[in-house]
């Protein structure tokens, strides 16, 4: 048992304690500090103020002990003359909350070093974790020890907890910081370094919000992240370890420190199944904790990835070779190019050379062939004619009475009506919506979420509406890269029809191509494949002008025989099938 004369080493630490008070301090340890050699300024001797003791413990000579004190009541911050700070209640100590502690794999003096008070209160056992204001406690956030997790201040924080305690004798983790979701979860990595290593933790003071929000940061606005600029200084390093729960809420948190602290210094935690660093620690050990932060891979980047995001298309490609894609349902046309989601494929041609027409073509025979559907943003045609004209090309027969070809049946015009049902949606704009290219793609998307479609068709540009004030060539382009970047996100095909900038000269009808649509170069160097339909005396020519990928198309022509009464295409020795009701 101690006696009753304290030596000058403890009396010197008696008279520190009485001078800050309650709670946890650092200060310079008498005992070791005239033999350093180094870091002479700093305070590793650790002590706990309360009403009947003073523990304490350095970390640099590894002093430690306990002075008994009267119970007398101390302050838990030094009151100023211009501030007072509100007397925060401690309680008596607990040793229900220091077993409870142990429990969850930490030892009392880790916790004792980072500022947690193991006391009763409202005869519960709680843990209060310190905030400080330099050497000062300035709030303490209290939970509960008996199983239930209640939280709640006395005085508040919106800053980092975690006194960072190093010890001379280990080496330290460099230009690294570790930031927790919650205290536990920081003590936790704190156990799980001590004695190996000396690395910085902190844990956020208020948890994970509830959702990601998408509004633009605003430091001075930014009231639940105020720690992230007002402690901006502690994350000036290399690494920034994020140690956030593995569940919804952890994503959350984890996603918005990473908008703030630099997504490219950011790497997260993998648990190994755990909830979180605590249970990691309970469930497995230290050395398992520590691999786990240590080895934390980075936050994935938006848009930047290695090649193994890529690895199994990779691997495909190799095993499968080039990709062809499908069939256009047309022989002499499949030799020029075939039909690869994904892509962007600009048509262009005179009005009336039958542009629209050979798309539907395609767009029938790629739905009977493979089920395809498609979504139409056809401006020049109501849906109701827009559909007679696919109804012509599926049934091979005129929708009205003619007197140069057969009329399709009541029974051929059901059946055509439940194809065109099931395979193709028309986007209409007769409400007055203007028909932006935001507003196309956002219907465009709805169509794939909720009936598998996989074309879209755009037919024609210059019905957009856009509001870009600059020069045209950069409103084409900017449109035409949300275009093609759709297609890729949405693995879809786009057939975007647009006119050439001038009408044919009469008796000098040339073939225009990508150069020759509105005055903008984009049309060209912003398409996968480009294709021209020109129409001559006798017949059509498809003209293949631009084969961004040599696999799926090549540059050339073809020529093909057009029927004006049902608005088929075929070869030019092609006749006519018998029509196939298995479709």
């Amino acid at each position: 048992m101690r006696g009753q004369e304290l030596s000058e080493f403890e009396c010197e630490i008696k008279r520190e304690g009485t001078e800050y008070g309650r709670g946890q301090h650092k200060i310079v340890c008498p005992e070791c500090q005239h033999t350093r050699t180094k870091n002479r300024r700093d305070k590793p001797l650790s002590i706990q103020v309360d009403g009947e003791k003073i523990v304490y413990h350095c970390h640099h000579c590894q002093t430690q002990g306990l002075i008994p004190l009267q119970n007398n009541v101390l302050p838990m911050k030094k009151e100023s003359t211009t501030n007072k700070q509100k007397t925060i209640s401690i309680g008596k100590p607990s040793l229900d909350a220091e077993m409870w502690l142990n429990d969850r794999g930490i030892d009392s003096i880790t916790a004792a070093d980072a500022g947690v008070l193991l006391v009763e209160k409202n005869n519960k056992p709680v843990i209060g974790f310190s905030y400080f204001d330099g050497e000062q406690v300035d709030a303490v956030k209290w939970r509960t020890a008996n199983g239930t997790k209640d939280f709640w201040w006395e005085n508040t924080a919106n800053k980092l907890w975690g006194r960072q305690i190093h010890n001379d004798q280990l080496d330290t983790v460099e230009n690294t910081i570790v930031i927790t979701e919650g205290e536990m979860d920081c003590l936790a990595i704190k156990e799980a370094f001590k004695g190996v290593a000396n690395i910085d933790v902190f844990s956020v003071p208020n948890g994970a919000p509830n959702k990601i929000t998408d509004k633009k940061i605003d430091p001075s606005e930014d009231g639940r992240f105020k720690y992230v600029w007002e402690e901006r200084e502690k994350f000036e390093v290399d690494r920034i370890i994020l140690a956030t729960d593995a569940d919804t809420a952890g994503d959350v948190l984890a996603d918005e420190l990473s908008r703030r602290l630099n997504k490219a210094k950011c790497y997260r935690v993998n648990y190994k199944g755990n909830k979180d660093a605590n249970d990691l620690l309970v469930n497995e050990d230290a050395e398992t904790l520590r691999k786990q932060v240590l080895e934390a891979p980075p936050i994935p980047l938006h848009g930047l990835n290695s090649i193994e995001h890529y690895a199994e298309e990779f691997q495909q490609l190799y095993d499968q070779g080039k990709p062809r894609g499908v069939s256009t349902g047309i022989a002499s046309v499949d030799d020029l190019f075939t039909l690869q989601t994904g892509y962007l494929n600009i048509v262009t041609g005179y009005p009336g050379d039958g542009k629209s027409a050979f798309i539907d073509q395609l767009i029938v025979n790629v739905g009977k062939n493979y089920g395809w559907k498609t979504c139409y943003c056809s401006f020049e045609k109501p849906p109701s004619l827009h559909a007679v004209q696919l109804a012509q090309i599926l049934i091979n027969k005129s929708f009205f009475e003619s007197d140069k070809s057969e009329r399709m049946t009541q029974e051929e015009k059901d059946h055509a009506h439940d194809w065109i049902s099931e395979h193709i949606l028309f986007q209409d704009y007769m409400d007055g919506g203007l028909p932006t290219i935001e507003a196309i793609l956002e219907k465009a998307s709805a169509s794939i979420m909720r009936y598998g479609t996989r074309i879209l068709v755009i037919d024609p540009f210059n019905f957009i509406h856009s509001d870009h004030k600059g020069l045209e060539s950069d409103m084409v382009s900017d449109l035409l890269t949300k275009v093609q970047l759709w297609c890729k996100q949405h693995d879809s095909l786009c057939f975007f029809i647009a006119h050439p900038t001038k009408p044919a000269e009469r008796g000098k009808k040339n073939v225009v191509t990508g150069v020759d649509i509105a005055k903008s170069m984009a049309w060209f160097s912003k398409a996968d494949l480009g294709l021209t339909v020109f129409r001559t005396d006798s017949n059509v020519e498809i003209h293949c002008w631009k084969a961004r990928w040599g696999w799926q198309a090549k540059v050339g022509k073809t020529t093909l025989v057009f029927d004006p009464e049902t608005g088929r295409y075929a070869e030019e020795h092609e006749e006519d099938d018998d029509f196939d009701w298995d479709f």
